[in-house]
């Protein structure tokens, strides 16, 4: 049985390091997409498939919003057709592919459409159970083959030689990563950092470079986690940052001072004038959206639509509507309450309707 194990927890219904069967994950991911797509809203999230011993058969990341694919096999099955391989590479991967194909609810097989289908997985394949069992038994050396990093190396090798010793150094790489994850899982951080640390950093990949990174920042190992982005430590922040953990950033801040740290930190803190000011910030969706909800707490319409139209964000988009017309409700409210308040023989009851009325549009723009 294979499982899905997202390395991120930016989205409510993906908890980051836990594991889920393929189905279920299928079934959250695609409604996940739908609603992304609803709401206009964008989100990209990394992710790996798992045999039960842990072992790695596929790792790359996930668009939502985007509708390139409607749920996480979907995705897999329209990056891997795009590969070129050699026979024996194409059996391998059309029978990894067919495994998944069978974890896919049903509803969600018949109405998407999926770019490959079971028929399709199952031609051509050889007929010798030899490839299958090196599949479904060799878990290392198929992820080898699957792996994003390898397609290349072993694809255009011509010496076998030199394919083979490589694949062997790949194994033993393989082999002391295996547990990571489920150390990760398992809460025994102190496992996983030794294991990672063990390996030499340009052999991490991306994702492995991610989880290392985040068990650093939990121990408060800032400059480590930098180092291992090359010193840069914006690549940290922006970590600390997703996790909204103000203190970590505070510390971070003040340790590795950078204009995004700044602007996040600001934010975190509605400090809004210091944060629309702020130079230098490395701009993304969510950082549009902060620096327009900053303006808007500022009272300031006009430059929260300017930073909006940056992004696509309905919910966003109906934050600033809402407040502009509760804004000029508000003014008429006042508006009435001055006249009210001119005129001899004044009515108190409407004036006290009117009061009881701009308190409530008050509040309304006030907690936007």
């Amino acid at each position: 049985m294979l499982s899905v194990l997202f390395m991120q927890n930016q989205i409510d219904q993906l908890k980051a390091f836990h594991k889920m069967p393929v189905g279920e994950a299928c079934e959250v991911t695609s409604q996940i997409e739908k609603e992304y797509q609803e709401k206009q809203k964008k989100a990209k999230v990394d992710f790996v498939v798992l045999d039960n011993d842990g072992v790695e058969f596929y790792r790359g990341a996930l668009s939502f919003g985007s509708g390139a694919a409607s749920h996480v096999v979907d995705h897999i099955c329209k990056t891997l057709t795009g590969v070129k391989m050699n026979d024996q590479q194409e059996a391998r991967k059309r029978i990894f592919l067919e495994r998944l194909n069978e974890q896919i609810p049903d509803h969600l097989r018949q109405s998407d459409g999926l770019s490959i289908s079971r028929e399709h997985i199952l031609t051509n394949i050889p007929s010798s159970a030899h490839h299958r069992k090196w599949m479904v038994g060799g878990g290392i050396l198929a992820l080898l083959i699957l792996s994003a990093t390898s397609f290349s190396t072993v694809a255009i090798s011509h010496n076998r030689a030199e394919t083979i010793q490589d694949l062997q150094k790949q194994v033993k790489l393989e082999q002391q990563i295996t547990g990571v994850y489920e150390d990760a899982l398992l809460g025994e951080q102190e496992d996983a950092l030794q294991k990672l640390s063990s390996i030499p950093k340009e052999n991490l990949t991306k994702e492995q470079k991610g989880v290392y990174m985040s068990l650093l920042i939990g121990q408060k190992n800032y400059k480590k986690a930098a180092e291992l982005q090359d010193n840069h430590p914006q690549v940290v922040e922006n970590m600390i940052a997703q996790k909204e953990d103000i203190g970590a950033l505070k510390a971070f801040q003040q340790s590795f001072p950078t204009p995004n740290g700044a602007f996040d930190l600001a934010y975190h803190e509605q400090r809004w004038e210091e944060m629309v000011k702020q130079s230098g910030v490395e701009m993304t969706d969510k950082r549009y959206e902060m620096k327009a909800y900053g303006y808007l707490k500022l009272d300031k319409v006009r430059e929260a639509k300017e930073e909006a139209a940056h992004i696509k964000n309905q919910e966003l988009n109906q934050k600033i509507e809402t407040y502009e017309q509760t804004k000029k409700e508000l003014e008429e409210t006042k508006k009435q309450v001055e006249e009210e308040n001119k005129k001899d023989q004044k009515d108190e009851k409407k004036i006290k309707s009117l009061a009881d009325q701009q308190k409530k549009q008050e509040e309304v723009m006030k907690n936007i």
